[in-house]
């Protein structure tokens, strides 16, 4: 079912978790393994999972569609433009600083949240607003496959965290619904990515710098026949590559599910080395930070408490520089 070693991230097939009639010893399997991953890695590869290859070569296509648009058109729907704090839209290259030593990320992003109507009661609040359309792009072609997408990936993160649920220590006493409320109304910034190919590789510069994420769980999507993505992997002290598998999604923890967890599912570091040469690369990455009112509880019982909202807006602040400014 899966593939372990410590030269590779594991592969992880939960179409046991996704069958109309599954056996419990398969579950009980997937469910053991996803531990395993996320207690050692706190990454790994899943396929099994039900979303189309179509499906996936469409929004691949939708980051295209976007990044090949003159930089006139991006940047009236950058960052800045956005509804008060709702951190919508186009982010240039050249924003992101992960840590002091690096320089900034090469990587272009545009941001896209849940849909909240301008008038809303709490549009304007952090990572709560109208999401920004570039007007050149009809909405056949972009924002309705785009949010049709996020839609899939929303339901395909809560099945992940029922597994991971199910994965949590005996000792603990967790429900199985323990982390249900997490994805009711959640923020959940899916971003659409552009790693440009650079003729040289600097030490201190990557298309996205050595970083953790910050909210609950990620799943990336790779473009085909690309490659950049490593994980840190500290017993051995080497960044392990991850390469792109056909219909592969790559699921990591971030920091919020590792506070949640007091460590037990690790949010590990990763990085983006720049493409080379004539070589583009496109990635689509959807984040769970969460129901950002939530305040998270450490489930081992040591009573550590964590404001999810609070948490990602001052991750944001740190490494976001002229736009994180938007937050304060």
């Amino acid at each position: 079912m899966g593939s372990l070693n410590v030269e590779a991230i594991p592969t992880i097939d939960i179409s046991p978790c996704t069958s109309s009639d599954p056996s419990q010893q398969s579950i009980d399997a997937v469910v053991e393994e996803v531990r395993h991953a996320c207690t050692t890695y706190g990454f790994f590869q899943l396929v099994g999972h039900g979303v189309s290859r179509e499906t996936q070569k469409e929004i691949i296509e939708c980051a295209k569609r976007f990044f090949e648009l003159p930089v006139e058109e991006k940047m009236e729907v950058q960052i800045k433009n956005s509804v008060g704090k709702s951190f919508r839209g186009y982010e240039p290259p050249g924003t992101q600083i992960h840590q002091k030593g690096l320089k900034a990320d090469t990587k272009e992003s545009f941001i896209i949240g849940a849909e909240v109507p301008a008038d809303a009661p709490d549009s304007g609040t952090f990572s709560t607003g109208p999401n920004l359309w570039p007007k050149s792009l009809p909405d056949e072609v972009f924002r309705t496959p785009v949010m049709k997408y996020q839609s899939t990936m929303l339901e395909l993160v809560k099945l992940l965290l029922k597994i991971l649920a199910r994965g949590l220590p005996s000792a603990w006493n967790c429900p199985p619904d323990v982390f249900d409320e997490f994805a009711v109304n959640p923020s959940m910034p899916m971003r659409l990515l552009h790693y440009a190919p650079s003729a040289i590789r600097h030490e201190s510069q990557f298309g996205a710098g050595d970083h953790t994420d910050f909210g609950g769980v990620s799943v990336l999507l790779q473009q085909a026949g690309t490659e950049g993505l490593e994980v840190w992997y500290p017993p051995t002290e080497t960044w392990i590559p991850v390469p792109v598998k056909e219909d592969a999604y790559v699921i990591n923890m971030g920091d919020m599910m590792q506070k949640w967890t007091a460590g037990y599912y690790r949010s590990a570091r990763h990085r983006v080395i720049t493409p080379l040469g004539d070589r583009h690369r496109y990635s689509v990455p959807f984040f769970l930070n969460g129901n950002l009112k939530m305040k998270c509880v450490s489930l081992d019982g040591s009573g550590e408490e964590t404001i999810v909202g609070e948490h990602i807006r001052q991750r944001l602040i740190a490494t976001m520089g002229e736009s994180g400014k938007k937050l304060e």
